[in-house]
């Protein structure tokens, strides 16, 4: 996720630099693919990593019904024979 989001920056970075080296803007607007899909990917990977680092940062509470551990032992237990 975070090299995804790297890589949409450095493919943005890398058109302006070609366009500043060859003095034409218009290079930016001439690739409306590989511009509109780097800003669709850093769009798309802010989201997840708000998701991931901020949202839901702590792991969700355990469930303190134990019936799910007796069904799970069960399972591990006939696999085991």
């Amino acid at each position: 996720m975070l090299l995804d989001f790297a890589g949409g920056w450095l493919s943005i970075g890398q058109l302006i630099i070609d366009a500043s080296l060859q003095n034409d803007w218009t290079g930016i607007t001439g690739n409306p693919v590989k511009f509109g899909l780097g800003n669709i990917t850093i769009v798309f990977d802010v989201i997840f990593i708000l998701q991931h680092y901020v949202l839901y940062r702590h792991p969700a509470k355990e469930l303190e019904d134990d019936s799910w551990d007796a069904e799970h032992e069960g399972l591990l237990s006939r696999h085991a024979q």
